[in-house]
């Protein structure tokens, strides 16, 4: 077994809103030695952009293929990992680490914790081996209490829960300029993917489209474009482009109100918007889900169940900004105290002792 230098290596693999480095950040604010790598930051976009097309070849070429990419990316991890040696690795979901590279790392006495964003038992594109990178984890950080079960059953054992939370230096109440107002400005705000036309992308657009008579912009990609046939409505709303998580703390400091919608793999979860625009200081009205009333009991974030409630909620305050302000404060001040990603990482450091 190889001597290991007191590092921790933090691999992430989102670009907008990357919390993973924001969990880098507070593992040095608690006093860690820590390495943070964005895997789309590690090898040439051509790379990242050949491999996304990889699932539209014939099944048994698609394979060869993929095994290729997943083998050049790991290579260079192990390069990498045999110069730096470090005693412990945190991975965001798999970021493509192949299950005989954990276990190689595993071998040497490297400690590995995956802390998930997405739920390893449901099916997601282009992560063949998620399930896999997470039952050969040493511990298991989830925020949604409906995964528990899930994880238990395929034999996963250290399984932390945390809610993690926000960053409360990326996300705060601020004084937008006229030109961030003019741009972002609106009575509804939506920031996300459109998922294209799908079964994710079909419920996103069904709830918001009950919102195109308010004043709304939704911020996102050309994923959307696949559902303005559909739903004709919400083309004018869209706004082409993605937001980087500075720009979104912006955004939400020129607007009223957020719905936040979940994807379809959280079950009783609270979806990181429900921390960081509480942060910036914009109302929320989130999707029902059990894990939101137990961590914040007292109805501080208001909750809908279906899309006619929803619009009914956002008629409603914003006929009552003097209400929406009441909740606002409330819920901030539980996010700040409770659910900072400062705090968390302390007290997911306690468990891994």
């Amino acid at each position: 077994m190889m001597t290991l230098n007191d590092l921790y290596w933090v691999l992430g693999e989102q670009r907008l809103g990357p919390f993973e480095k924001y969990f880098a950040k507070a593992l040095k604010k608690a006093g860690k030695n820590v390495s943070y790598t964005n895997i789309y930051d590690a090898f040439p976009e051509y790379i990242h952009k050949l491999s996304g097309y990889i699932h539209r070849l014939p099944r048994k070429l698609g394979n060869a293929a993929e095994r290729k990419y997943l083998s050049y990316v790991n290579s260079v991890f192990i390069k990498k990992y045999y110069k730096e040696k470090p005693s412990n690795i945190m991975i965001y979901n798999d970021c493509r680490i192949l299950p005989e590279t954990l276990q190689l790392f595993k071998k040497n006495g490297t400690k590995i914790t995956v802390f998930l964003g997405d739920d390893p038992n449901y099916y997601i594109h282009g992560m063949k081996f998620f399930l896999f990178t997470v039952m050969f984890a040493d511990y298991v950080i989830t925020d949604d209490t409906g995964w528990i079960d899930g994880l238990k059953l395929v034999g996963v054992k250290n399984i932390i829960y945390s809610p993690m939370g926000t960053d409360p230096e990326t996300f705060f109440p601020m004084n937008p300029s006229q030109e961030d107002i003019d741009k972002y400005g609106c009575d509804v705000l939506f920031v996300g993917k459109g998922y294209y036309l799908n079964g994710n992308g079909i419920r996103r657009a069904t709830i918001l489209n009950e919102l195109t008579d308010f004043n709304m912009k939704i911020f996102g990609g050309n994923d959307w474009k696949d559902l303005f046939y559909h739903f004709p409505k919400l083309k004018k709303h869209h706004v082409p482009g993605w937001l980087t998580a500075d720009k979104v703390n912006v955004a939400c400091n020129c607007a009223k109100l957020y719905p936040v919608l979940m994807q379809a793999g959280v079950k009783n979860g609270v979806s990181t918007r429900v921390y960081d625009c509480t942060a910036s200081g914009i109302f929320i009205i989130s999707e029902y889900k059990k894990d939101i009333e137990t961590l914040f009991p007292n109805g501080e974030v208001v909750m809908f169940k279906s899309k006619y409630e929803l619009k009914d909620l956002v008629k409603y305050f914003l006929a009552h900004e003097d209400e929406m302000k009441e909740h606002v404060n409330k819920a901030r001040e539980i996010v700040l105290s409770k659910y900072n990603i400062e705090r968390s990482v302390k007290e997911i450091l306690e468990q891994l002792k």
